[in-house]
């Protein structure tokens, strides 16, 4: 079984917090970020993601088309800003 290091700092944070199952917090935190590096080398898996977020969706496809136009406007800010485009 793989042991973590912590830093000094997370381990005086945990004692002040005795109550807290801290074993617990980190499987649910190493859970998430597996699903996160799962979910960035699968398209199927983003897809099916997609699909089940917008069934329960109540964005219009106008909605949809309004934020997609301003994401696009804030990467692009964002690149120019970085002298990338």
């Amino acid at each position: 079984m793989p042991s973590l290091q912590l830093s000094k700092v997370s381990e005086e944070s945990m004692r002040e917090f005795p109550e807290v199952d801290w074993s617990m917090v980190a499987e649910e935190a190493i859970k998430a970020r597996a699903f996160e590096l799962k979910l960035s080398r699968s398209k199927e898996l983003q897809r099916a993601l997609l699909e089940a977020l917008a069934s329960k969706s109540k964005f219009t496809e106008k909605d949809a088309l309004e934020f997609g136009r301003k994401v696009n406007e804030g990467i692009s800010r964002e690149l120019k800003e970085k002298g990338l485009l």
